[in-house]
């Protein structure tokens, strides 16, 4: 199967290159908050109220046909959400930076079945959306020497009224470099790596899904905007996309 996206190369001097890149692989990282021993303890937490939960920071797999850059995704139910992140993309023996979203379908967000038992965060939830990257990427070498100072956004739209989501520098989430190192797969032409996010606003209104225990009477947005910005060499990388229900409200098919 084959899945090729097309990027436009921007380099620190003003220039720009084209690049088509043919996606082997998708990996997606979990809960990689840099204080590594505070979010062990999270889901250690977890794992005490009966919860299967892998370890931190952790790597999922999630396939390749999955990942685009367009400005629509389709989706089966309305209750997903997207989470702005750095997408590492392998390709021609280097690493190229941009922003992504992993979108992911909140139904399942904490799943308990006969087969498997109670699982948290499980990669299910991630399987069943599309992953976005945008279409404009920076070499890594470009920013390795400021990467803590990046800063990652999104935004939604609630009401007709555009609200800002996430924001956040990449100090707050341990480093490109840590995953590449113990996972040494990452770095394989043709991989996508979407590095973990971070935290939601305070300011996020408490009827918009944020991460709630229930997501009964939540709203969840039908868009999703993100960027990334690095105020050293002055520059951002900026996409938007539509979140399309395949599904009507109430349908038995949910």
């Amino acid at each position: 199967m084959e899945n090729t996206l097309d990027f436009t190369i921007r380099l620190k001097d003003g220039s720009s290159t084209k690049r088509s890149v043919s996606v082997k692989r998708i990996f997606l990282a979990r809960h990689c908050d840099r204080d590594i021993e505070a979010t062990r303890a999270i889901l250690d937490a977890k794992r005490a109220e009966g919860y299967s939960a892998h370890g931190n920071p952790s790597i999922c797999r999630k396939s390749r046909y999955l990942v685009t850059n367009e400005d629509v995704v389709e989706v089966q139910g309305p209750q997903t959400s997207g989470e702005v992140e750095i997408a590492a993309i392998m390709d021609r023996n280097e690493v190229l930076i941009s922003a992504g979203s992993d979108h992911c379908d909140r139904t399942l967000e904490t799943m308990w079945t006969a087969a498997l038992g109670k699982i948290y965060d499980t990669a299910k939830i991630k399987q069943m959306a599309p992953a976005v990257v945008a279409r404009e990427a920076w070499k890594y070498d470009d920013v390795l020497d400021h990467w803590d100072q990046l800063i990652l956004r999104s935004s939604i739209t609630v009401d007709g009224r555009r609200i800002p989501y996430q924001e956040f520098k990449l100090a707050e989430l341990v480093s490109l470099d840590h995953h590449l190192t113990n996972h040494p797969e990452l770095g394989e032409d043709g991989s996508i790596l979407f590095a973990g996010s971070g935290n939601i606003l305070s300011t996020v209104p408490s009827n918009v899904y944020q991460g709630q225990p229930s997501i009964q009477g939540l709203v969840f947005p039908s868009d999703f905007n993100f960027e990334l910005e690095d105020q050293v060499l002055r520059r951002k990388i900026v996409h938007s996309y539509t979140v399309l229900s395949i599904e009507k409200p109430r349908s038995i098919s949910l």
